[in-house]
């Protein structure tokens, strides 16, 4: 037991450690329009932007109601089930001054000019975006080594990261798109789903400087994001609603009939396990480097291993619908990885399979049982279990994909069928009384769209269905601001936007002497943010199972729900144009 005790200890150090050489190693990721992503040292801390109030950077007073953001604590946000806005982000809905003719819509073409905030999870990111789809600029930090020591997302250590980073991806987006805070036409911010911790920094960045320039500020929901920002990559005129997207990152898979802007339909979803959640844990089990991202490490050995090694079960075969299950595949998984690589089930430890001592690679780490008693290295053993770990993945993803591919062609069935039996009622597509049209593309987004043996797979399942297949480009498929500044165009354009909030008084400004009432000092303490952590994209189809994962119903939001027409009117061009 002693020793035990003393080697937790000492992987607790190791540990530490770690975080602390990645937390001093942190770079900052930016793109300017038409250049490739490069690293850029962060800014120093004590540059100020001109945008940012100085109480965010103060040190929070512990005796602060709320999280330990500062004092900041939580307010749930609402839905209006009749105009699809999420209220309580601003000081209200839009002045009539700022809305068209029809007293709805916002006129937003290549002069408007929004900046879109994700701070959903583990990536900061923003980015400048014109309302005829040019990306003007763009910056994103990411936390892999942060993160890769824990085996995943520490929501806490996520928090600071973000607010580490938020004050510099920002001004180096605003600073690659060549404009000025002051220039920008409204704020879009994702709000939900995600991380509250991590939701709160981009909303409270989003609202400070909505409120230092009087513009409004868009709320986004993170995952129509993923989906809208093929509209962008793909051009409107091919992207055109409805059209069917799989939505399959690290936390979500999703089957989406997409009808418009804030129209959606879930036609699937997954029962327990994402595909990125499986690849992640998986990449886990054979020992590799997720520092990465375990979904990139898998796919790479793969390409090594035979997929017919294993006959991993394809999920859920005999459920004729479209939802998603990777539990039972993953667990196959390990008990191939135990049963044919003992070594490495024995070395590693469920989530902390990648811990090691700062500067050193897991795949560095010596695996017990590749070296003789004799102490001569056994080559031959080491070239055994890389084949063993390249077919174990090989066949992981062979399975995983087939799935995927099996889901989506029944999912192109089913959405025809919605489209018809709306079509026979006399339904129409934007409420323009035009008559329902067929899909127009399946669209593949969110981070696994970036693996190249999924999109050949799909590419497959929409050529058998006559349709395009559009995949945004792989930085677009990850997290990033580009998404969300375009789906915040596309919902200012139908008038899903609140004014601006009234500025928030900082406890460096109270404790200056700008404010003299005693009770401002607590209000300055007490900032509560509105979020939407957990929000639905729509409502289910009648043919899908309902939510199984969690049975707990307390905070969950209102469905976004259809916002007006439904169709921003909108037109990009591409980035292929």
């Amino acid at each position: 037991r002693r020793a035990g005790c003393r080697a937790t200890a000492a992987a607790v150090r190791t540990v530490r450690a770690a975080m602390r050489a990645a937390l001093a190693s942190a770079r900052v990721t930016t793109t300017p329009c038409g250049v490739r992503a490069s690293s850029s040292p962060a800014r120093s801390a004590a540059v100020r932007n001109p945008y940012r109030p100085a109480a965010r950077r103060s040190r929070p007073d512990p005796s602060s109601r709320g999280f330990a953001a500062g004092g900041v604590s939580e307010r749930r946000a609402r839905m209006n089930g009749l105009t699809g806005r999420a209220t309580g982000f601003g000081s209200g809905p839009l002045s009539p001054d700022r809305l068209g003719p029809d007293g709805r819509r916002v006129a937003v073409d290549a002069d408007t000019l929004i900046l879109g905030i994700e701070t959903s999870c583990d990536d900061t990111a923003a980015a400048v975006v014109t309302g005829d789809g040019r990306v003007l600029g763009e910056a994103k930090t990411s936390q892999d080594a942060i993160h890769a020591p824990w085996g995943g997302v520490v929501p806490n250590l996520a928090q600071e990261a973000h607010k580490a980073a938020i004050d510099d991806v920002v001004s180096t987006a605003l600073r690659n798109a060549r404009v000025d805070a002051s220039r920008l036409d409204a704020v879009a911010v994702t709000v939900g789903p995600g991380l509250s911790m991590c939701l709160r920094v981009g909303v409270c960045a989003a609202q400070d400087l909505c409120a230092a320039h009087e513009i409004p500020i868009v709320p986004v929901h993170h995952m129509e994001a993923h989906g809208l920002v093929a509209r962008l990559s793909g051009g409107t005129e091919l992207v055109r609603f409805p059209f069917l997207a799989l939505l399959v990152s690290g936390g979500h898979n999703q089957l989406i009939l997409t009808r418009g802007v804030g129209d959606h339909v879930i036609l699937g979803s997954t029962l327990d396990d994402a595909l990125g959640e499986a690849y992640d844990k998986t990449a886990r089990l054979l020992g590799l480097d997720v520092g990465g991202g375990g979904g990139p490490a898998l796919e790479a050995l793969a390409r090594e291993g035979d997929p017919r090694a294993y006959a991993f079960p394809v999920p859920l075969r005999k459920r004729k619908n479209c939802d998603f299950s990777y539990a039972g595949l993953k667990t196959a998984a390990r008990l191939a990885v135990e049963r044919d690589l003992p070594e490495v089930a024995e070395g590693s430890d469920g989530a902390f399979s990648t811990v090691c001592a700062p500067g050193t690679k897991p795949s560095e780490v010596r695996t017990p049982g590749v070296t003789r008693e004799d102490g001569e290295t056994s080559e031959k053993r080491e070239r055994e279990e890389r084949k063993i770990r390249a077919d174990i993945a090989a066949s992981f993803q062979a399975a995983a994909v087939k799935h995927l591919e099996e889901r989506t062609r029944r999912a192109v069935g089913w959405a025809n069928d919605v489209l018809a039996s709306e079509a026979a009622v006399g339904g129409d597509d934007d409420g323009d009384g035009e008559p329902v049209r067929g899909l127009s593309c399946v669209v593949v987004a969110g981070g696994v769209a970036a693996n190249a043996t999924v999109r050949e797979s799909l590419a497959r399942v929409a050529r058998e269905a006559g349709l395009p297949l559009v995949t945004p480009p792989p930085r677009w498929c990850t997290d990033n601001g580009v998404m969300v500044a375009w789906a915040g165009a596309e919902r200012l354009a139908l008038g899903l936007a609140e004014e601006p909030p009234a500025p928030w008084p900082g406890e460096g400004e109270v404790e200056g002497g700008r404010y003299g009432d005693a009770d401002l000092v607590e209000v300055a303490k007490k900032r509560e943010v509105p979020l939407l952590p957990r929000w639905p994209l729509g409502r289910r189809d009648g043919r899908a199972t309902g939510e199984t994962k969690s049975s707990k119903k307390r905070g969950v939001a209102a469905p976004l729900t259809p916002g007006g027409a439904g169709a921003s009117g909108l037109a990009a061009r591409g980035i292929g144009s």
